[in-house]
């Protein structure tokens, strides 16, 4: 797994800092970006996130992956896209909290070679950088939420992968949720076969820790598209095996 998308991401992860710059992007310069990344979708040259300082390039770890990558240590740390490039994405790994929430960055990278024909949607700095603005789980001004909303045109699936302090919830290894977006059988599929596997689930839907103010799942509710908001612990987030186990589990019930 070290090769290029596995040194890209150390790289871009080393950059982030809770007391880093950031400010969110203008309406404009959503509405570039999301044209942009449409360009980019449909194959063609996108100069309209050239000028909001992202660089698209291609041909990581042998594969035709497509990465659209937004500048790193500037206030313009509006994040990245990269697109499997086996066809057309069917779904999205979408990780906004990549530092904050310790190792869900290398979770989503898990996942998104585990599901081919989908996009992994990386935020660009901490959650507290530039004040607390790069909350992107919580801001509808920001590029990760316009980028989300790009994809979703395409991969009616959106999954999240979070994390919480051990102190935050005892007892549980996982909590299983839809955010603001409807509960599905693929949800019910999910938690069922963590049970099976020997992980503590929160058998309850709703409460702490669910993301129903998460707006992407917010936004999935409004379009009607199916939203999962997957929280774990830090001992499976840290353990290789119990990680390797988790992505199979969620790509068998949400990325076939």
């Amino acid at each position: 797994m070290r090769g290029g998308l596995w040194r890209w991401l150390i790289g871009r992860l080393r950059a982030m800092s809770p007391t880093g710059p950031y400010r969110p992007p203008a309406p404009a310069e959503r509405e570039r970006g999301a044209r942009g990344l449409r360009a980019v979708l449909r194959g063609e040259h996108a100069p309209a996130l050239t000028e909001l300082g992202f660089a698209v390039r291609t041909g990581l770890d042998g594969r035709p992956y497509t990465l659209v990558e937004g500048e790193s240590g500037t206030e313009r740390t509006w994040g990245a896209v990269v697109l499997d490039g086996s066809g057309s994405v069917r779904r999205v790994i979408a990780v906004p909290h990549p530092i904050a929430d310790r190792l869900t960055a290398w979770l989503g990278l898990e996942l998104f070679r585990a599901a081919p024909g989908s996009a992994l949607l990386l935020a660009g700095t901490h959650r507290r950088a530039g004040g607390g603005a790069a909350d992107v789980a919580h801001r509808t001004d920001s590029m990760f939420h316009v980028f989300s909303g790009v994809l979703a045109e395409h991969a009616p699936v959106e999954v999240q992968p979070h994390g919480y302090a051990a102190a935050t919830l005892p007892g549980y290894d996982a909590v299983v949720s839809p955010g603001a977006a409807a509960l599905t059988a693929a949800h019910a599929a999910l938690r069922d076969t963590l049970l099976d596997k020997g992980f503590r689930v929160r058998p309850e839907w709703t409460g702490h820790l669910d993301g129903a103010t998460n707006v992407q799942s917010l936004a999935a509710t409004e379009r009607g598209t199916s939203f999962l908001h997957l929280e774990l612990a830090p001992a499976p987030r840290a353990d290789p095996s119990a990680r390797a186990v988790i992505v199979d589990a969620v790509a068998r019930t949400w990325l076939a």
